[in-house]
C-alpha cells in the first residue's frame, strides 16, 4: 500500500533540492533553442514580431555555426554588391566590395554582419544600413536610418542575410 508515495517523495526531494525535471531537447542545440527563447516565445502559436524576431536570433545563435555576410553599395551609380554564406568575416568583407565594383563606380563597403541580414537604404547621396535577424526587420532599419539621415524618398537598394 506505501509503494505509491515512493515516487511523490523522490519528485518532492528533487524539488526540495532546486533540481529541475529535464524537458524535451531539440534535435539541433538541445535547450538552447528553448532556453534562448523564453517560456514566452518558445510557444510558437505566439506569432508576436518580438517572438519572430527573437526566434531567428535562436536559431542563428543555437546552430553553433557562423555565417558573415556583407554589403557594399555605390550611391552615385545605385550599384550594390553583397555576400553571403562565409564562416570568416574577412572573406565577406572582400567578397562584396568585389561584386559591387561590377555594378558601380563608387562602392563602399557598408555593413558586414554574423548570423543576421543586412540592408542599404539609399536616396540620392545619402546611402544607411541596418542589420537584425530578420530581412524585414534589417530593411526597417535601413529605412530608419537613411530618413534620420535627411532623405525623404528613401528605399531599399540592396538586402542580404548571412546564410541562405
Amino acid at each position: 500500500m506505501k509503494q505509491p508515495a515512493k515516487p511523490l517523495i523522490l519528485l518532492l526531494v528533487i524539488l526540495a533540492l532546486g533540481m529541475k525535471p529535464s524537458r524535451p531537447t531539440s534535435a539541433v542545440g538541445g535547450d538552447c533553442l528553448y532556453d534562448c527563447e523564453g517560456p514566452i516565445c518558445a510557444d510558437f502559436g505566439n506569432k508576436a514580431d518580438f517572438c519572430q524576431e527573437l526566434r531567428a536570433k535562436c536559431q542563428a545563435r543555437c546552430s553553433g555555426r557562423r555565417w558573415w555576410g556583407a554589403i557594399a553599395y555605390s550611391a552615385k551609380d545605385k550599384g550594390a554588391g553583397w555576400s553571403y554564406d562565409w564562416n570568416d568575416v574577412s572573406g565577406a568583407k572582400k567578397q562584396a566590395p568585389d561584386r559591387c565594383s561590377k555594378r558601380g563606380t563608387a562602392c563602399k563597403l557598408m555593413a558586414w554582419f554574423e548570423n543576421e541580414c543586412g540592408a542599404v537604404a539609399a536616396d540620392g547621396n545619402i546611402a544607411t544600413w541596418g542589420t537584425a535577424y530578420l530581412k524585414e526587420n534589417a530593411q526597417q532599419r535601413a529605412l530608419v536610418e537613411c530618413k534620420k539621415a535627411g532623405g525623404k524618398n528613401c528605399a531599399i537598394e540592396a538586402w542580404v542575410c548571412s546564410k541562405y
